[in-house]
């Protein structure tokens, strides 16, 4: 390869890590002091750089917490792979009670895209997300249904909706009350599809 070449990539690569570098203590500090609070000054302050660095990086704050949502999701797919029935909900679930400002950020951000009168990129990844989670659900519980481990008796896309709107639906819920279990109520509605 050409120094030419060479020269693209080391920009490039170092872009990227600083992208990450970026995103990791944003997520940090979302999860630790809500996503109001953690300000483009406390995240460039976080990372060593100023807020117009990270405005050249991001574009603008709404796109930086589009990106904080995309790497909290990519995070969560590595730490919590798929498993037999549903124990990696019920954990990940478990997980998002210790990160409040992480589940503020993605009820927000939902809650935007839905409301976005036509198509942008926030509302693109959350139709794509939800999608995306909706047939990884289904096909779980196609896979209990085979097993003889969930009802059979009701379409699998169906149930799969169900348990997706649930988890989120919990935790709006728990934001609003922390005294609301996620974990308790999605065990419960995990038995109630048990044949």
């Amino acid at each position: 390869m050409t120094s030419t070449t060479d020269g693209r990539r080391g920009p490039y690569a170092k872009t990227e890590q600083f992208r990450l570098d970026v995103l990791d203590a944003a997520l940090g500090l979302v999860a630790a002091h809500g996503f109001d609070a953690a300000t483009l000054q406390l995240i460039a302050d976080e990372v060593g750089r100023s807020k117009a660095g990270l405005l050249h990086h991001f574009g603008s704050r709404d796109a930086l917490l589009l990106a904080i949502v995309e790497h909290r999701d990519a995070v969560n797919h590595r730490s919590f792979p798929v498993e037999p029935g549903f124990a990696a909900a019920t954990k990940l679930v478990t997980h998002n009670a210790t990160v409040p400002g992480l589940i503020a950020l993605f009820a927000v951000m939902s809650a935007l895209a839905a409301a976005d009168p036509e198509p942008t990129s926030r509302r693109d990844y959350f139709v794509a997300r939800y999608a995306r989670t909706r047939a990884g659900f289904t096909r779980q519980v196609e896979a209990a249904q085979q097993a003889g481990t969930a009802r059979a008796d009701l379409p699998a896309e169906q149930l799969a909706t169900l348990i997706v709107a649930t988890m989120d639906g919990l935790q709006v819920q728990w934001l609003l009350d922390p005294t609301i279990d996620m974990t308790a109520h999605l065990e419960t509605l995990i038995q109630l599809l048990e044949p």
